[in-house]
């Protein structure tokens, strides 16, 4: 498993040799974990002899992008998953990120521990990231003001209701931000 990951991450911009050496994973009966804002790091890992999906090998996120998603997640040192969307847009300045690359993130179902409803979360975006730049906003003033109030007051958006995507529609949304099903 630590010699696929580590070819995997030579190659991790190369969709179409993932799609291949993913194939060979399978064959060799290695678990895959899918990619996940709590679990992945930006590239490909091993985990309890599983490899586990870099966010880093998403099309269109970059490596720089998803690096910060995981430092964010390992404040001081130790793995402090998000609790939620808001406790995530809380954490991560998601304007640094990008939309596109969230957008990525959701189709894949990296925020499938935060909310199974990946319609809801993609259209989510706009408005979380909104909350995220205002949030850091107030922080980054917060602290050259004397009496700053941290963004503590910012509300949280209200996150659409809608049904989920139908399981094709599912799958092909997936299949836009991993390249492959």
């Amino acid at each position: 498993a630590e010699f696929m990951a580590a070819v995997m991450n030579c190659d991790i911009h190369l969709t179409d040799k993932l799609a291949v050496y993913k194939r060979e994973v399978d064959k060799l009966g290695i678990a895959t974990v899918a990619p996940c804002v709590n679990v992945s790091l930006a590239t490909f890992t091993v985990r309890e002899s599983a490899i586990v999906y870099g966010l880093g090998a998403l099309k269109n996120v970059g490596i720089d992008a998803m690096q910060m998603i995981v430092a964010a997640r390992q404040t001081g040192g130790n793995d402090q998953p998000f609790s939620s969307l808001f406790d995530f847009a809380r954490r991560v300045d998601l304007k640094k990120i990008g939309k596109r690359p969230l957008e990525m993130l959701a189709r894949a179902g990296a925020f499938d521990v935060l909310d199974p409803n990946r319609a809801r979360v993609f259209e989510a975006i706009d408005s979380l990231v909104a909350w995220s730049a205002a949030l850091h906003e107030a922080a980054a003033s917060a602290q050259n003001s004397l009496f700053g109030a941290n963004g503590a007051d910012i509300p949280e958006p209200r996150l659409p209701f809608r049904d989920d995507w139908p399981p094709m529609e599912r799958l092909a949304q997936e299949h836009q931000a991993i390249g492959f099903y």
